[in-house]
């Protein structure tokens, strides 16, 4: 192996390995805190649970909830002092804000750093910061917020606070890794003093000072004991009453394996850690699970639905920004090492709230499959009959069950999602109160309708695939949860020998429960026909005679490029630019809507005819491709954020060259020399065409079909049909009054219009030389017409990735090119072409970023040939 190969290699092994690590990881901290949890924790009252939530008082309550918000707001101030010393030129109120929405994030969502580095960076990118700067910025505070744990593990160490355990062993496990976590702090006082480990700060600035590291140190110490505080005030208000020495202790061990699990917001083992802990001690665990509950929902939900608040939109207006910057930041040292995923960004505000509508659902069914407290039982039997608390567990299922699918629509910025999204999340509001007076969760479906509401000029989608993968998988989730509800019910009734299916009272749960089996049946019955009515996507509609007039229209005064005249076979759509000015001709496969070439009409009007059809695809959920399009409009598709693949070369010859006489011509010379001795004739007629001609074209073409065994195309190439003949001349071939052979001639569109040919045939045993002395005759023609260019066509492959610098997928159709006659004869025709002398055009597919080439020119490929039918299996 070269030392080449085995560089190349070795990079690409250690990625896969990181990336087998971040889901072995977390799956074996979670089996590890799992499996103490079951050793350490006899029997668990979900009741007691209930009750010990519903004794907190409100008022308290709603001042931990401002406490959490304030610890995570003063995160910020670790951006605001690294800013000033960058010289970052924002006011302090905005690097505030920016700091609050990061934090909010990372701590919920987090990836390796991913979230809250590329937020900071799409705030900074809006505030024209220079990369280097804004990467020193992102970089310093990403290493900073371990150091106040570590200050905080120094700290209760030396005053002897050691954390609690439930046993020797656990306990020097414990120490250990606190011991472990505490030499960070030396670590980076160290090595942030090394330039060569600091070679990411932007060049020519000086090294973190002392002072700056020094209080960097003290803000973090600061953030991490706010974050304690806010767990202390929920164990309190729950009544476990833990001293604050043994509780910071077990708190930092906590955090530090939460940490290093790579889970976001070490959810699971961070909470299985302290409930551990503290049940060791003696306290209640419904009390202890309690007050992890609360800090869950202080900490991470109410800051997180703060900083979707107050950075909706953030993203959005300046996506195109991010995806640029992140590819420039990918490629800096600092980065490269935390592995920040750019594409990870892109849409994230309404990424979480699907993921917060699913998560709404999956609430209103659990607190149907929980048993409601006694207490609020009895209130209920007060106020409301029983047929209106059946009726709203009852609806409260099926409303749930209508959001957990409706999450894909959210995710899908599906306008009609977002409107029935919004409605259940009031109608399962108004639910929770009466079937239980659930407040908590009432105002949980109420906080998540508000920040739907606040983004609701991002839902414009109308319609979505519903056979992607990205479909698929919200689908699993909305079946998995279902499955588990039915399992609950399932459960609880056969362990119920007082279990009556038709008794209907406030205390009978289990009957209760399995009635709600069948609503949960209904609310996926009743998702599903939604979706398959109201989220499909509206049929395209074919050109009328009119419509296809209009276009020709705008081809004759504006220009038509090499494949207008393609349109007037009727197996492509047309869309019209929101002015009407320019058209685009276009085939649909799959979820892919393939314009054949750039669009048509002023040139003032092509740029906005690209983005109005790429909003036209995106509002359905299909993706926009632009195939053929020449080397002139490249610039256009570049700049509207789509990416090119070479697809060949494009044959043009100069009619003003155009002559018999010379070697360069001398095949057609000889052609149309011979045909004076084979006694062909030429013929150029104009339409209509009457049924007797008609009936001669199709005999040549059926038997040309049966003799090259092939199959009628669609799309790019033309197919034998009298409606498309209609709209241009013929060029006929005769002997002795024969028809031997045939080709429809397109005619140039526009002032500077290129006239071609596209569909050619002959009979078997037609002369040799027919179709060039037919090819010779229409180029005299055209030239007659006073026409400046005409077309030989495309060669295939022709010049793609013919450089050492070609991208991948490029040098695979090199290879095809080179190697794949067998198949296709590409190097013949470009030889064919190529003695003719003419100018070479490139022509390349425009497509938008990040998808799988082999996938697209397959699905094209499909479309030219009439489908995936007749692609895969063949038939006329």
């Amino acid at each position: 192996m070269s030392d080449e190969t085995i560089h190349e290699s070795a990079p690409a092994a250690k990625h896969g390995w990181r990336a087998y690590l971040r889901w072995l990881v977390p799956l074996a901290f979670l089996f590890l805190v799992g499996w103490l949890l079951v050793r350490g924790i006899s029997e668990f009252n979900l009741q007691e649970m209930q009750r010990t939530l519903l004794e907190v008082p409100t008022l308290p309550a709603l001042g931990v909830a401002a406490l959490a918000l304030f610890a995570v707001a003063f995160t910020g101030s670790i951006d605001v002092v690294i800013a000033r010393w960058l010289g970052v030129p924002m006011p302090v109120r905005e690097v505030l804000r920016l700091a609050f929405v990061a934090n909010t994030l990372s701590n919920t969502l987090n990836l390796s750093g991913a979230v809250g580095s590329g937020v900071r960076l799409l705030g900074l990118s809006a505030r024209r910061v220079e990369l280097p700067v804004g990467a020193a910025l992102i970089g310093l505070q990403v290493l900073s917020l371990p150091l106040g744990l570590s200050v905080l593990i120094v700290a209760t160490l030396s005053l002897g606070q050691t954390p609690i355990t439930p046993g020797a062993t656990s306990r020097w496990l414990a120490l250990t890794v606190l011991v472990a976590a505490a030499l960070y702090l030396p670590a980076f006082f160290v090595l942030t003093t090394r330039r060569r480990l600091m070679r990411w700060l932007p060049r020519g600035m000086a090294l973190p000072p002392l002072r700056l590291k020094l209080g960097l140190a003290v803000l973090s110490f600061v953030d991490w004991l706010l974050a304690a505080a806010v767990l202390y005030a929920c164990l309190y208000m729950t009544g476990v009453h833990v001293r604050p020495g043994p509780l910071l202790g077990s708190f930092a061990a906590a955090q530090t394996l939460g940490l290093l699990s790579l889970i976001p917001g070490g959810f699971g083992v961070f909470d299985g850690l302290m409930l551990l802990a503290l049940t060791s001690e003696g306290y209640e665990s419904a009390a202890v699970l309690s007050a992890l509950f609360l800090f869950r929902i202080a900490y991470y939900l109410v800051p997180l639905l703060a900083g979707l608040y107050f950075g909706s939109g953030m993203l959005a207006e300046r996506l195109p920004a991010v995806v640029r910057a992140g590819a420039r930041l990918r490629a800096h040292p600092l980065f490269g090492l935390l592995g920040l995923p750019a594409s990870l960004l892109a849409g994230f505000g309404i990424r979480v709230l699907a993921v917060l509508t699913f998560l709404a659902g999956l609430v209103l069914l659990a607190s149907a499959a929980i048993p409601s407290v006694h207490e609020h039982i009895e209130v209920v039997r007060e106020h409301l009959p029983l047929a209106a608390v059946e009726s709203s567990y009852w609806l409260s299922i099926v409303t749930g069950v209508l959001l957990l699918g409706l999450g894909r629509g959210i995710d899908g910025r599906l306008r009609v999602a977002y409107r029935l999204a919004s409605i259940a999340l009031v109608v399962g509001a108004a639910l929770s109160v009466t079937k239980g007076l659930h407040f908590g969760e009432a105002l949980f479906l109420l906080a998540i309708a508000a920040l739907l509401r606040t983004r609701k000029r991002e839902f414009t989608q109308r319609a979505m695939s519903l056979t992607s993968l990205t479909t698929f998988t919200w689908f699993a989730g909305l079946i998995a949860v279902v499955l588990a509800f039915f399992a609950i019910g399932v459960f609880a009734v056969l362990g119920d020998d007082s279990f009556d299916f038709w008794y209907f009272g406030h205390g009978e749960h289990s009957s209760k429960l399995a009635r709600g089996l069948f609503a949960a049946a209904l609310g996926l019955a009743i998702y599903l026909i939604w979706q398959s009515f109201s989220v499909r996507r509206p049929p395209l509609k074919r050109p009328d005679r009119a419509e296809l007039e209009r276009a020709r229209e705008v081809y004759l005064e504006h220009g038509g490029g090499e494949f207008a005249h393609l349109s007037f076979m009727g197996d492509k759509h047309l869309f019209w630019s929101g002015d009407h000015h320019a058209v685009v001709a276009y085939g649909a496969v799959r979820d892919r809507l393939v314009a054949l070439g750039s669009p048509c009409g002023p040139e003032s009007a092509i740029k906005r005819a690209i983005l109005d059809f790429r909003h036209f695809a995106d509002a359905q959920d299909r993706v926009p491709l632009f195939y053929e399009v020449l080397e002139p409009d490249l610039s256009l598709y570049h700049d509207l954020g789509f990416d090119l693949f070479k697809l060949g070369e494009l044959a043009t010859i100069r009619l003003e060259e155009f002559t018999l006489a010379g070697k360069r011509w001398e095949d057609l010379r000889q052609a149309v020399n011979r045909s004076v001795k084979e006694r062909l004739t030429f013929e150029l007629v104009e339409p209509p065409f009457d049924t007797v001609l008609m009936s001669e074209l199709e005999r040549v073409s059926d038997n040309w079909l049966a003799d090259k065994d092939a199959r009628e195309k669609s799309f790019s190439l033309g197919h034998f049909d009298a409606d498309y003949f209609a709209w241009s001349p013929l060029a006929l071939v005769r002997r002795d009054g024969e028809l031997l052979a045939f080709a429809n001639v397109l005619p140039p569109y526009g002032p500077n219009g290129t006239a071609s040919v596209d569909l050619m045939r002959h009979v078997d045993g037609a002369p040799r030389g027919t179709m060039d002395f037919l090819f010779a005759k229409v180029m005299q023609w055209a030239k007659e017409q006073g026409h400046a260019s005409f077309s030989l066509g495309m060669a295939p492959l022709s010049a793609v990735g013919d450089n050492p610098y070609a991208r991948v997928n490029e040098r695979l159709a090199a290879l095809a090119f080179q190697y794949g006659g067998r198949f296709y004869n590409y190097q013949g025709l470009r030889r064919y072409k190529e003695k003719f002398g003419p100018e070479w055009t490139g022509s390349y597919l425009a497509y938008p970023r990040g998808l799988w080439v082999p996938g697209l020119l397959i699905d094209i490929a499909a479309l030219v040939a009439g489908g995936y039918r007749r692609f895969l299996f063949g038939g006329r």
